[in-house]
């Protein structure tokens, strides 16, 4: 397990940094600016005008969220002599990449534009895996989700099930990391996380009248609730789901969440409440002089960060009032 002292440096340059995340004033200007180019005034006074002055249109504007990730994370790495914390947030870009592969192999189409360039695998090293080239410089474990998801689809010709196998793959493997690096933080943003997803997993699939397969297949590993307890409120009313972890620490996400959903037949503000439970885990990095919690808080703080200037950006781009974007919008981290 990693001790904080291992992380003084890395902290420190965090600290200058967490100076650079966009509060609560900046995002306002934004959302109040009268048009686009009002906008990306604003933006060029911060951390990200970098990214959008290389834009040739605003429309381009996820490239420069990408880069700026990009930037991030290299800045991180540069200040760590042990990447598995990074590891731990960049995994996900990976597995994002392997299903592209996949997905280009089996309906024969060349899918370039989804990948993320976010993932530490590189993407050519991908395209040779999905080809059945056997030099590809891939992880084993990567090789041996990409094989299991492959003959899964051969077996049911369901892509969906490409996205189940893939998922629970990504989540073994975190499950695996979070134990090697030790750190109880880590597990429990984790289990929260897995526990979040799982929640709206099983009203997704109510909602769409699957059956009890569907679920199994679908849980995440890693939560703090059993999938019995699923399975159980799987065939009960979603406000039974909801008295039932009254008393957990995911109550108001719960309650708010869930009857928002009910009401709307959207889940986008259980999403947003979700998102903003797992920031108030990572903020526990700010309060740390030094820490695997202050890398952790910052890397996932930059992400939350990222998830907010989108809904800011498509919502200026395609009209929607200041209103219905400021509903949408995620807990800034500082």
């Amino acid at each position: 397990m990693p001790r904080d002292e291992e992380f003084l440096y890395a902290s420190g340059r965090i600290k200058t940094l967490e100076n650079r995340l966009l509060g609560r004033s900046v995002i306002e200007r934004v959302i109040e600016a009268e048009n686009i180019e009002s906008m990306l005034r604003v933006l060029s006074e911060t951390d990200y005008a970098p990214e959008f002055e290389e834009l040739e249109s605003v429309y381009d504007f996820e490239k420069a969220l990408e880069n700026s990730m990009i930037r991030t994370l290299n800045t991180v790495r540069e200040s760590l002599k042990d990447h598995r914390i990074v590891r731990f947030f960049t995994l996900k870009y990976d597995f994002h990449n392997l299903k592209v592969v996949l997905k280009s192999r089996i309906l024969g189409i060349d899918v370039q534009e989804n990948f993320s360039k976010l993932g530490e695998v590189p993407v050519e090293e991908l395209i040779k895996l999905g080809k059945g080239e056997g030099d590809a410089e891939v992880p084993e474990s990567m090789k041996t989700a990409f094989d299991g998801a492959m003959r899964l689809y051969e077996e049911t010709r369901d892509p969906q099930q490409i996205d189940l196998f893939l998922d629970r793959a990504l989540f073994e493997e975190l499950i695996g990391l979070t134990k090697k690096i030790g750190q109880e933080f880590l597990k429990d943003y984790l289990a929260a996380s897995v526990d979040l997803i799982n929640i709206k997993t099983v009203v997704r699939l109510k909602y769409m009248e699957s059956d009890f397969r569907t679920l199994e297949k679908s849980l995440l590993p890693g939560g703090t609730i059993e999938p019995a307890f699923f399975e159980k409120y799987f065939q009960e009313p979603v406000n039974s789901l909801i008295e039932a972890l009254s008393s957990s620490r995911y109550s108001r996400v719960v309650k708010e969440g869930l009857e928002n959903w009910i009401s709307t037949g959207s889940p986008a503000a259980y999403e947003k409440l979700s998102d903003d439970f797992l920031l108030g885990i990572l903020k526990k990095g700010l309060y740390k002089p030094f820490g695997l919690e202050t890398v952790a808080g910052y890397i996932g703080a930059k992400e939350n960060e990222i998830k907010i200037l989108r809904v800011l950006m498509v919502g200026k781009i395609n009209g929607i009032s200041e209103d219905m974007i400021r509903e949408r919008l995620r807990d800034v981290y500082v």
